[in-house]
């Protein structure tokens, strides 16, 4: 399951990077959101792994 959620944490970071390329090419209206979204998913990327997977326990 940790491999699991790892790998979609990195596709979902991956994701990210055509959202803040295409907000450039965009219509203005829809370059602050879109750029707005790609922050969004790159952080969503960084939660997984911190709040979901959390610190391992072992000792």
């Amino acid at each position: 399951m940790n491999i699991f959620l790892f790998v979609l944490s990195f596709i979902i970071f991956l994701a990210s990077f055509p959202m803040f390329t295409y907000s450039f090419v965009v219509p203005e209206v829809w370059a602050a959101p879109l750029f707005a979204a790609g922050i969004l998913t790159a952080c969503l990327a960084f939660v997984i792994p911190i709040v979901v997977l959390g610190r391992s326990e072992q000792r």
